[in-house]
């Protein structure tokens, strides 16, 4: 009963943002993953993929695996919201266009629990012990790992093509001139003072700059995924481990009255700034701190960037516990419904690979390699010498808790995002209404009576209790 219910979400989710494919170009890869061809050599996998850089670099690279194995690799690329629509409207409704899919850290146990991807442990087990050494698992990171592993039956539904994590990024050359010094572990108390100290700086080169860019923007994923890590570090949950709500709590509460007064000192009008938003001010020299995903460090030190050189990086700040550190990024599965499922592993493994870390890093500069996935690759000088924050990311990603997301125990997993379905729906309520408050639209109370009944009714419609 669990299962029908997740899938009629996530399909009635896939059917609202887009319409069923079946027509025109769309039509055209459904003979892929339906060709006949016994073995390797000769079939033609076709994998559904977002659009990000690292994925467009992988479907360029993905000639050199067809070299060496004679499986070719179609892409269907498609922007993040496009990705999900399609892959839920195919595999949910047994459509066989693809053999492989591209998933977020969100989507990864809630696919498999669908029946729509399978489990990977049983292809491990087939691979030689020269290919299971070559491609060593026990260099990924735990909690990446983790992420891609479902909770209740310890089954690897995904593997990790890059990850990220959270952490406090500010700039150098502000805190020096007024003569600050960023705590080499912040709590959220240290970094409200320090955004007040900053707020309005202006001298050389600057001119008022922000105390901090920190999104504010009202998505699920966009002020509610940093927002619900600032929550969890102050002892906040949205259930207990009877699915029992808890956002009444006064940890919760405490949290929004923080975040709305650190957002006093954010750029101006913050709720119209998102991810992009926080990172281009950043990126200009128009915020003295940052807090967001550590892959924002890349764009932070290219070749473009204002404060290029200029940035110090310490890890995301705690207060009741380290809890603020997220996991998030992407992966890739292998669909249910793939005729050439020993093929498609095949190519996620080669994927997410040190050997293709290395082809990208030699070919195409090491700030090009997908990152945060494997500990070998923070062991690499050449990388090292080329990413700054290399550490510093590594370090993120190892203290995020997919599993313990919060300071008691809760029947969710995931860090900032609970791997439940429920959570885009009720996850869009909070973003809305934390947005409305920090604009100074509706009351704290209201706001909070609001989310409550919303993830209130998710447990109780969803089936987790009574």
């Amino acid at each position: 009963m669990r299962k029908k219910r997740i899938m009629a979400i996530l399909l009635v989710s896939a059917l609202t943002v887009g319409t069923l494919a079946g027509c025109g170009k769309d039509n055209e890869s459904k003979n892929n993953s339906a060709a006949k061809e016994d073995g390797g050599e000769g079939v033609t996998l076709t994998i559904a993929s977002v659009n990000n850089d690292p994925f467009m670099m992988l479907e360029k690279k993905s000639a050199e695996f067809t070299k060496e194995t004679g499986i070719n690799v179609k892409f269907e690329i498609l922007s993040e919201n496009e990705v999900r629509s399609k892959i839920q409207q195919d595999v949910g409704l047994g459509g066989g266009n693809y053999d492989m899919v591209t998933l977020g850290t969100f989507d990864m146990t809630t696919y498999y629990n669908s029946g729509w991807t399978v489990g990977l442990d049983e292809y491990f087990d087939k691979m030689s012990e020269e290919d299971k050494a070559a491609y060593n698992k026990d260099d990924i990171f735990e909690p990446v790992l983790a992420s891609c592993t479902d909770a209740a039956t310890g089954t690897l539904a995904a593997l990790p093509f890059y990850s990220e994590s959270t952490m406090i990024c500010y700039n150098k050359e502000i805190f020096d001139a007024l003569n600050l010094t960023m705590p080499e572990n912040p709590t959220w108390t240290e970094i409200l003072e320090l955004a007040k100290k900053c707020d309005g700086y202006s001298g050389e080169g600057y001119d008022k700059v922000a105390g901090i860019a920190m999104r504010g923007k009202a998505g699920s994923g966009e002020n509610q995924y940093i927002f619900s890590s600032i929550m969890n570090s102050f002892g906040g949950q949205y259930y207990d481990k009877d699915w029992n709500t808890t956002y009444d709590s006064k940890e919760v509460r405490q949290a929004w009255e923080f975040y709305k007064e650190l957002m006093n000192y954010a750029e101006d009008s913050p709720t119209t700034c998102g991810y992009t938003e926080c990172l281009n001010l950043f990126t200009q020299g128009q915020a003295a701190i940052y807090y967001d995903a550590t892959v924002s460090a890349a764009t932070f030190e290219s070749a473009d960037s204002a404060v290029k050189g200029k940035v110090g990086y310490v890890p995301a700040p705690s207060e009741k516990e380290a809890l603020s550190s997220t996991i998030g990024g992407w992966g890739m599965a292998v669909t249910s419904g793939s005729q050439h499922k020993d093929e498609a592993f095949q190519f996620l493994t080669w994927a997410t690979s040190n050997d293709y870390l290395n082809l990208v890093g030699e070919s195409e500069g090491w700030t090009s390699v997908p990152s945060g996935t494997r500990a070998s690759l923070y062991e690499n000088e050449n990388y090292l010498k080329e990413a700054p924050f290399a550490k510093m990311t590594a370090a993120a990603i190892q203290s995020a808790k997919p599993n313990h997301p919060a300071v008691e125990e809760t029947p969710y997993t995931g860090t900032s995002l609970p791997n439940i379905p429920e959570y885009s729906s009720w996850g869009t309520t909070i973003a809305e209404e934390l947005s409305a408050y920090i604009a100074g639209t509706t009351s704290l109370d209201d706001a909070l009576n609001t989310c409550y009944k919303a993830i209130d009714d998710a447990a109780k419609d969803g089936g987790y209790r009574d």
